[in-house]
């Protein structure tokens, strides 16, 4: 199913949701030679729970994550990492947000975008929702040249994308990729993140049920799942 992908964007919401969901195939991906920028829409300035420890604050913390995305995304080897810094928990799939997507799809040409699938009906997280809602609002127009034209000039030109794959929980799970191999990558990308997994074992206990999960499917110790969505 991903045979076809070369140049590939992700859109996600928040730190940590690329490393988590697709990790593992991010580095299959990578490792074959697919160029991969990740597309974070908030800094996840408010992704911490119970006591907050003196002198944390949201700027404090969004410059933290920020640091542990960089890293992670050097460990899968993506190539480019860009933040939009949407209030975390706030994300709206409103007007601008569609308009800068479209400029990174102009800007990084890729053939290939990952998101959310905001119309799960499982969906909890509205920025989730709100992230793939605005990443699949922007394809049609990034294609046009009459949109924001101001976007297309020094050499960048309407976007060019052929291949749409929903994640995060899907109203149809078209497949999963066998991530057994990349399995240690993919943990040790999502224990980047440490301001959010101080325990190794914390997201290791449901990584391991949610990817088993998906992996046996298939018969293999471990997967992630995706919808391909037809576009044209």
């Amino acid at each position: 199913m991903l045979d076809d992908v070369r140049r590939a964007l992700v859109v996600a919401a928040h730190p940590d949701d690329l490393e988590t969901i697709m990790g593992g195939t991010t580095a299959m991906l990578t490792d074959r030679g697919v160029e991969i920028v990740e597309v974070v829409l908030t800094s996840g300035d408010i992704g911490a729970s119970g006591e907050i420890p003196h002198g944390v604050t949201r700027g404090t913390l969004a410059a933290v994550r920020e640091e542990e995305t960089r890293a992670a995304a050097a460990d899968l080897g993506v190539r480019d990492v860009v933040f939009l810094h949407r209030p975390d928990g706030e994300v709206v799939a409103d007007l601008h947000l569609r308009a800068d997507i479209a400029r990174l799809y102009r800007r990084y040409q890729p053939d290939s975008v990952f998101t959310f699938d905001p119309w799960w009906p499982g969906q909890a997280h509205p920025d989730h929702a709100a992230a793939g809602r605005a990443a699949l609002d922007a394809y049609m127009p990034s294609k046009m040249p009459l949109y924001h034209p101001e976007q297309l000039r020094d050499g960048v030109a309407v976007a060019q994308i052929k291949h749409v794959f929903l994640f995060g929980g899907t109203t149809r799970e078209d497949f999963v990729v066998d991530v057994t191999p990349y399995w240690d990558r993919k943990v040790q990308a999502t224990l980047r993140h440490r301001s959010q997994f101080p325990d190794p074992e914390q997201p290791l206990e449901w990584l391991r049920k949610w990817s088993g999960e998906a992996g046996a499917r298939i018969s293999v110790p471990y997967g992630e799942t995706f919808a391909r969505m037809d576009v044209w």
